[in-house]
C-alpha cells in the first residue's frame, strides 16, 4: 500500500507519496490544470 498526500492551492498542487514503510517516496510541486494532473499520472 502507498499513500498519496495532495495540499491544494490556487496556482499549484503540492504531492508526496509515502511507502508503505511511511518513508517519503516522491515530493513534487505540479501546476494547476492539466498539466499538474498529467504530470502527477506520469
Amino acid at each position: 500500500m502507498i499513500w498519496v498526500g495532495d495540499d491544494w492551492a490556487e496556482d499549484h498542487q503540492d504531492v508526496e507519496i509515502l511507502g508503505e514503510d511511511g518513508r517519503r517516496l516522491v515530493r513534487a510541486r505540479l501546476p494547476e490544470g492539466l498539466e499538474g494532473v498529467g504530470r502527477l499520472h506520469r
